[in-house]
């Protein structure tokens, strides 16, 4: 029998094997077909004689055969058609992803049941970078390294022996998106803080930053443009630990989470204010921070000085300062403190006041006047105000220099207490004020009836005084005082010195007084008649003329009530210049226009004058000054006659026991 002509393998698979050959021309029954494996596994089959093809299964990938097919026909056989071949190496099987990371993917597979030398991975990104790679044929795991976030890759994995491959096993997965890296913050503030991160190489659709505080809270969650690398993180709560974390987005696809943290800075404490500001000390008060703090720092310094700083726990909203210099200006900073942190500090500025002067004394005290010492505050002041008043009086002010440190204070009443106060001055500022109480040392008339008590009180200068009708304050006189003739304490009614004075008046003007009691004047017989009336009163009349001096004295002296006219009565004569007044005693005044004496004509119109004229007389002191006419100037007949006008008198009086009032004086 003739061979199955042109037996070839017409196609193979990894299991199988499709033969195809040419019938013989022999008639035959059946055809009979060997294959025998590499490994020495044998099969025979009957394929019958129609057949021109034939499909061998169930083959062993990869695997060598040989394959040998003879005609039959009864019990005869054709010589052998015979062929070898190999299956086709089978794929690695169940290739699959097994982990991704950003920048790797992990290849599992099984191995192909045909033997292999190795296995030829390809795998190429979506932006068409290509890369192959050998791996052994005894792996089933892979990693693929250095890819790029986010980028779909397609695998192909094929098993290769000798120059024959398998089909390829293929799959398609993408990277990881990257995670957002290079996380920072910059400008952090108690509220606020800017967070940063890298884009990366591959860009996300949009970004996801999510903030929570640390120890629990409320989270936010701000969603950003792919373009973006940075964004503000508002409103959060001053000294508070934040965790915040960012993830990349593409379409439903999520990065892995970038994290960081960042503490928040502590706010400042508000409201600083300085209270109960005085000399050396001052309250310093504010409003806490909303921050949780371990404390305080307060400084604080003068315009020239190092600062002082001081610590109080962060419960505590006030600081007593105190030593501080008086009349200064301070700027005081106070900070929060936490750990190492600290916040801003917040400021004000104070002066302290003036510190008062200390120690004020009196000393010295006498009717009039008093010494008052101090000494001056440590600041540097401007001057001092004094003001002092007695009970009921006028407040006296006096603005002292800075370095005064004792003022003497004239012009006092005796007997009197008075309250002074003192205080210092720098620029605008003022101190508190300090204050002394004291009396003036005792005088035996507080209000002086006559000159005579004036001069027991201790004035002893002739001058101008005032005192008091019958010793009452609610009657005050201003009178000249004699201290120095016979003793002193004369009241002077009148002076006759100069001529500059017209004595030739009416009763009104001799009834209430006119002139000048530095010079020539006349007292008053109202005033005359109130002092007289008082008391026994003496008499002295001095005069003067060229160089002569001559006196009379009268023990008595008095002048009545107006109804009287003011009669005069005097009596007593001693002296030197002969005794012309009691010729007048008992007379009323006459002027020229109240003519009260006895003589024929109108004594004062005729002599020119006022007196207690009688038949005219033997006095006329108020006569024309210079005028030595008969009885016409101003005369005192029993020293010049009635033809010599005199250049000085004066007329006075004091109470007749003046003498004995000195005397006790002297000896008390």
């Amino acid at each position: 029998l003739d061979s199955p002509k042109d037996l070839t393998v017409a196609e193979v698979t990894e299991t199988s094997m499709t033969l195809e050959w040419k019938r013989p021309l022999a008639k035959l029954d059946t055809y009979k077909l060997v294959y025998v494996a590499a490994d020495g596994h044998r099969v025979e089959d009957l394929i019958p004689a129609s057949s021109e093809t034939h499909t061998l299964r169930g083959l062993t990938p990869g695997m060598l055969y040989t394959i040998s097919m003879t005609a039959e026909r009864g019990h005869r056989a054709s010589r052998p058609a015979t062929i070898s071949a190999p299956t086709a190496l089978d794929s690695p099987k169940d290739l699959t992803v097994a982990e991704v990371t950003e920048t790797s993917m992990t290849l599992e597979w099984k191995r192909p049941l045909a033997k292999l030398d190795t296995y030829k991975l390809v795998y190429v990104a979506a932006d068409g970078h290509r890369v192959e790679d050998l791996i052994p044929a005894s792996s089933e795991t892979h990693t693929l390294r250095g890819l790029t976030p986010g980028m779909l890759y397609t695998i192909s994995m094929t098993a290769e022996r000798g120059h024959r491959a398998s089909r390829p096993a293929t799959i398609s997965a993408p990277t990881e998106l990257a995670s957002p890296k290079g996380l920072r913050f910059s400008e952090v503030t108690d509220t606020s803080a800017t967070f940063h991160w890298a884009r990366p190489r591959t860009q996300a659709d949009s970004y996801q930053v999510t903030y929570v505080p640390a120890h629990g809270g409320t989270s936010k969650t701000l969603t950003l443009d792919g373009s973006e690398s940075q964004t503000l993180l508002p409103n959060l709560t001053p000294g508070v630990t934040y965790e915040v974390t960012i993830v990349a987005l593409e379409g439903r696809r999520e990065s892995k989470p970038g994290s960081d943290s960042v503490t928040t800075a502590l706010d400042k404490p508000r409201g600083l204010t300085a209270a109960n500001i005085s000399d050396s000390e001052a309250l310093l008060l504010w409003q806490p921070a909303i921050a949780t703090v371990d404390g305080y720092v307060i400084t604080y310094s003068a315009d020239s000085g190092s600062p002082v700083m001081a610590r109080v726990s962060g419960n505590v909203v006030e600081f007593e300062m105190s030593s501080l210099t008086p009349a200064t200006h301070y700027t005081v900073k106070v900070y929060a403190v936490r750990e190492l942190a600290k916040s801003a500090a917040t400021t004000t500025e104070f002066t302290t006041d003036v510190d008062a002067p200390v120690d004020l004394t009196t000393s010295n005290i006498q009717t009039e006047n008093a010494l008052l010492t101090w000494k001056p505050p440590r600041a540097d002041i401007t001057g001092y105000i004094l003001s002092f008043q007695s009970a009921g009086g006028t407040i006296r002010e006096v603005v002292l220099s800075p370095t005064a440190g004792s003022y003497n204070m004239a012009q006092l009443s005796a007997s009197t207490e008075y309250s002074v106060q003192l205080q210092a001055l720098a620029g605008p500022k003022r101190s508190r004020v300090i204050s002394t109480v004291f009396t003036t040392t005792g005088v035996l008339y507080r209000y002086p009836r006559d000159c005579s008590q004036a001069l027991l009180n201790g004035d002893t200068s002739s001058g101008l005084y005032t005192i008091y009708l019958g010793g009452d304050d609610n009657q005050p006189l201003q009178v000249y005082c004699d201290m120095s003739s016979d003793g002193g304490g004369w009241i002077v009614f009148l002076r006759r010195q100069s001529g500059r004075l017209e004595f030739f008046r009416n009763w009104k003007n001799y009834t209430a007084g006119f002139g000048d009691m530095n010079d020539e004047f006349w007292l008053g017989l109202s005033n005359l008649h109130k002092i007289s009336s008082g008391g026994q009163y003496e008499l002295r009349v001095d005069l003067r003329d060229k160089g002569e001096t001559a006196y009379a004295q009268y023990d008595k002296f008095s002048v009545s009530e107006p109804r009287t006219r003011y009669k005069v009565h005097v009596g007593g004569y001693s002296g030197t210049a002969g005794d012309s007044m009691t010729y007048h005693h008992g007379r009323p005044f006459s002027t020229y226009d109240h003519d009260n004496d006895i003589a024929v004509t109108n004594c004062a119109l005729s002599y020119k004058g006022a007196f207690w004229y009688k038949n005219c007389h033997r006095v006329n002191l108020m006569g024309r000054y210079g005028d030595n006419s008969h009885s016409k100037g101003v005369n005192w007949f029993h020293w010049k006659g009635h033809e010599h006008s005199i250049e000085f008198a004066e007329m006075k009086i004091r109470p007749s026991n003046f003498r004995n009032l000195e005397g006790r004086r002297k000896r008390s």
